[in-house]
C-alpha cells in the first residue's frame, strides 16, 4: 500500500470505527488488521490513535478556517511533528483595536467544524478523553501564550497570574467545542448573533478586567 493511500485508509477507517463506539474502545491492533498492513505502516504516520484524532480535527477545522478568514488573519502550525510536515491554520490573530483581539467568528467557526460530524467529534471532545484533550491543549497554548501578550502590551502581571490566564484561554477552545457537541440542539440558536452576540466575551473581559485593575511591579531589592 503506497504512502499516501495508506494514511488516508487509516484515517477512513479511524473514522468509522470512533462512529461506532468510543474513542478508548479503538484499538490499533484491529484498525492494522482490518487494513491489512503491519504496525510500522501504522506508526509511521502517526504515533497513536489520538494522533490520527487530532489529524482529523486539524484537517477539518483548516478548511473551515479558510473559507470563514482571510489569510493574514490565520495562524498555521505543522499538522504533524514530522520534518518538513504542511503547515495548516487552526486559529486566528483579528485586531479591532488597542489590545484588543476578536475570537467570535473562530469560535463560530470553531463550533460549526465539530458540527458537520457530532457523532465522531462527540466522542473526541468527551471528558473520559483526557488524552485527546491533552494533545489539543499543547496545541493552542504558545498561540494563546502570545494573545495574553498581546492584550498586556508590556503591562505587568505577577508569573502565577499570567499562567493562571494562560491555562483558562486555553482550555476555552476545547471546552466551547464539547459544551456545543453536549448541547446540539442549541447549537444553531446559538449561532445567531441576534440570540447570541457574546462570542467573544472572554477576551472583552478580560481587557475590561485589566482596564480596570493595575498590578505593579514588585520593587527590586
Amino acid at each position: 500500500m503506497a504512502t499516501a493511500p495508506a494514511k488516508q485508509a487509516i484515517v477512513d477507517a479511524f473514522l468509522a470505527a470512533v462512529e461506532a463506539e468510543p474513542l478508548r474502545s479503538v484499538q490499533v491492533s484491529k484498525l492494522i488488521k482490518e487494513l491489512g498492513i503491519n504496525r510500522n505502516t501504522f506508526y509511521y504516520h502517526f504515533p497513536s490513535k489520538y494522533d490520527v484524532a487530532l489529524y482529523v480535527f486539524r484537517t477539518d477545522l483548516a478548511r473551515f478556517l479558510t473559507d470563514a478568514f482571510p489569510e493574514y488573519e490565520l495562524l498555521s502550525a505543522p499538522i504533524t511533528s514530522e520534518p518538513g510536515a504542511q503547515e495548516l491554520p487552526y486559529y486566528v490573530h483579528r485586531e479591532i483595536g488597542a489590545r484588543t483581539l476578536d475570537f467570535g467568528d473562530y469560535f463560530k467557526t470553531l463550533v460549526r467544524c465539530v458540527m458537520a460530524k457530532p457523532a465522531f467529534y462527540g466522542k473526541l471532545f468527551d471528558r473520559t478523553e483526557p488524552e485527546f484533550r491533552t494533545l489539543i491543549e499543547a496545541l493552542y497554548r504558545p498561540a494563546v501564550v502570545k494573545d495574553l501578550e498581546f492584550v498586556l502590551g508590556g503591562r505587568y502581571l505577577p508569573p502565577s497570574t499570567f499562567e493562571f490566564f494562560a491555562n483558562k484561554y486555553t482550555t476555552l477552545v476545547y471546552e466551547t467545542a464539547e459544551y456545543y457537541l453536549r448541547h446540539s440542539r442549541d447549537a444553531e440558536a446559538m449561532l445567531d448573533d441576534a440570540v447570541n452576540p457574546f462570542w467573544n466575551m472572554p477576551y472583552e473581559a478580560l481587557v475590561y478586567e485589566l482596564q480596570m485593575h493595575s498590578v505593579k511591579r514588585p520593587r527590586l531589592v
